[in-house]
């Protein structure tokens, strides 16, 4: 856990503070950490790759694998030339 420091907080908002986590049955280091989380906005997701990056990653991962069937996929699955299964 990491410890915040506030300097030069007004007596007035100590006051409410103290009030609210008494209302509360909180301590006031519980009620100001939830205070504090209240009004921060929730986290960012993490950012998508772009369209670049994906098409890097795909070309330099999968791409280049060596293709040990030379079968097409249809004829992998079992289809015939009309598209059913044989």
């Amino acid at each position: 856990m990491n410890t915040l420091v506030l300097r030069g907080v007004p007596d007035a908002l100590v006051r409410r503070l103290k009030a609210v986590a008494s209302a509360h049955r909180r301590s006031m280091n519980q009620e100001a950490i939830l205070a504090i989380e209240a009004g921060l906005p929730a986290p960012m997701p993490p950012a998508r790759p772009s369209v670049a990056e994906t098409l890097a990653w795909l070309q330099n991962e999968v791409w280049t694998l060596p293709q040990l069937d030379p079968r097409s996929a249809d004829a992998i699955l079992g289809y015939d030339s009309d598209g059913l299964c044989s």
